[in-house]
């Protein structure tokens, strides 16, 4: 991923030298094995699980995950959350590069954020407010999207180096909700689109991005999932697999291609982010699930505009 030429350069000079150094300094034995929590439950399970309900249930819930890619299990961290904050129920993913691979990719953070409105008697949420924020080095990109449903208008802006670089005004087609990544992943976990079980198939509306307007989601088939199941001695047979299409914009990658392997309680235990540029796929995996009241968690702030 790039927001200039300036990074594109500096990565190659950090990817050199990490690569010299990878070679020498990191035998196989500091990458280690996932951390598994040992609950009794299978992994991504909890003992609360409602398959559907009123969504503010997920109030509290923060989900932690280790990134990897070439022969790092963490060079990353991610978490996503959801909280209530001023009254308003909202969603964050935090993705950040740590240590001496966040050193050679300038350390990238990208953060998500959505503020929801509960609509359908509880059962979803649906954006009111859309911010995300890329950061490379001393480069940083941002844009924000205020959904205005009742008058049927989708402002949003982009910044560069917190100057103002693009401002529109778009319609919201009639009786179609945009859900953004956060949003989706929440109402996807409640049976909004649908049941989810093998074979099923969604196409979820989200907000646009550059003339993609739409995610989608395949529940791979049992036969499927059985052939992925063999090639990975580790995999639980109650996992779901999920083939996903989100606009390639939102993570800054070249396809916009994932893969989830979800627990049966519907928490991504492992996700694959194909081609995320200059570094290849990021496999993120499931480290645990904490459930906290609201008022406990820090809240990250986004940069103001």
């Amino acid at each position: 991923m790039t927001i200039g030429p300036k990074p594109i350069q500096s990565v190659k000079i950090r990817l050199l030298f990490f690569f010299l150094l990878a070679a020498g300094l990191f035998p196989p034995s500091l990458i280690g094995a996932d951390p598994v929590a040992k609950t009794g439950l299978a992994r991504g399970e909890y003992s609360n699980f409602q398959p559907n309900g009123d969504i503010r249930r997920f109030d509290g819930e923060s989900l932690f995950y280790d990134i990897g890619f070439l022969w790092f299990k963490k060079a990353a961290t991610s978490q996503i959350r959801f909280f209530k904050k001023e009254g308003r129920y909202q969603a964050e993913l935090t993705f950040e590069t740590k240590g001496v691979v966040g050193w050679f990719t300038s350390y990238r953070k990208h953060i998500y954020k959505s503020t929801f409105e509960i609509i359908d008697q509880g059962s979803r949420v649906r954006t009111a407010k859309f911010q995300r924020e890329v950061i490379i080095g001393d480069e940083t990109e941002q844009t924000v999207n205020n959904l205005d449903y009742q008058q049927g208008i989708n402002r949003w802006v982009k910044y560069k180096n917190r100057s103002l670089a693009l401002q529109k005004e778009e319609p919201i087609p009639n009786g179609i909700i945009q859900d953004d990544i956060l949003a989706a992943f929440y109402n996807f976990r409640n049976g909004v689109y649908g049941t989810v079980k093998p074979g099923a198939a969604f196409t979820i509306h989200t907000i646009p991005e550059k003339g993609f307007d739409k995610m989608s989601v395949k529940v791979m088939t049992e036969k499927e999932t059985r052939l992925e199941e063999d090639s990975e001695e580790w995999r639980q047979p109650q996992e779901l697999l999920l083939d996903i299409k989100i606009p390639k914009e939102i993570f800054k990658t070249k396809t916009g291609n994932l893969f989830i392997w979800g627990s049966k309680h519907l928490v991504p235990t492992e996700t694959t982010v194909k081609d995320y540029v200059a570094l290849g796929d990021l496999q993120a995996v499931f480290n645990r699930r904490e459930f906290t009241p609201s008022t406990n968690l820090a809240v990250q702030t986004l940069s103001s505009q």
